[in-house]
């Protein structure tokens, strides 16, 4: 998945870029102002030309504002929903996630998305990165836990196109981070996205006991 521009995923190049410029937001804008929105760098004719064939498409509409155009999406459209859907990918994926690490048997603590994907950054190439967090009293060998952990790594990757790694630690070891001033510590903190569980904010701020 492309997780800067969730729609380039489904719809590659320049109309996947410049339809998820227009799907996040509802204020219509110059093809000017779609141009420095995209992501990657993209030529001003280039996004012209491929407003210019949405707007012949039906896609999108534009609207004469002195010598300028007003750029939206036309809601109205059959493809619309497909659109609004493809932007909401990152969404759909973390929602999933969270009702997968929901039902486990064995619970977890907390379960998080980190590092590029986390940031919004991560392109199909990259990892996704989960940190779960295991109940000190729950054996790392405890085949249900095993089980589950492995679950969530297959349907993570198939969901997503991404490989997914799983970082794990218990929750003495992460007290232990906590403790010891570790640089994850800092990165989760300022990064990490809640999947299931306590909130990196919660867990990452508790005392060393």
């Amino acid at each position: 998945m492309q997780f800067p521009e969730p729609v380039s995923s489904v719809v590659p190049g320049l109309h996947g870029r410049v339809l998820g410029v227009l799907a996040r937001t509802d204020k219509p804008l110059t093809g000017r102002a779609v141009t420095s929105l995209v992501r990657t760098s993209a030529s001003p004719s280039g996004v012209q030309k491929v407003l210019d064939d949405l707007v012949r498409n039906g896609v999108v509409i534009a609207e004469p504002a002195g010598r300028a155009k007003l750029y939206t999406l036309n809601r109205e459209h059959v493809a619309y929903s497909a659109i609004a859907t493809l932007a909401r990918l990152r969404e759909l994926l973390l929602e999933r996630l969270k009702a997968e690490a929901e039902s486990w048997e064995v619970p977890a603590e907390s379960v998080w998305l980190f590092g590029s994907t986390a940031r919004g950054q991560g392109g199909s190439d990259s990892d996704l990165d989960l940190l779960i967090v295991r109940s000190d009293g729950v054996d790392e060998s405890d085949p249900r836990w095993l089980e589950q952990v492995e679950t969530l790594t297959q349907r993570a990757t198939l969901w997503s196109g991404n490989s997914c790694q799983v970082v794990e630690y218990s929750a003495q070891e992460v007290r232990d981070l906590i403790d010891r001033g570790e640089r994850l510590v800092t990165e989760l903190r300022r990064d990490a996205v809640p999947v299931a569980g306590t909130s990196p904010q919660r867990t990452l701020t508790r005392k060393a006991g």
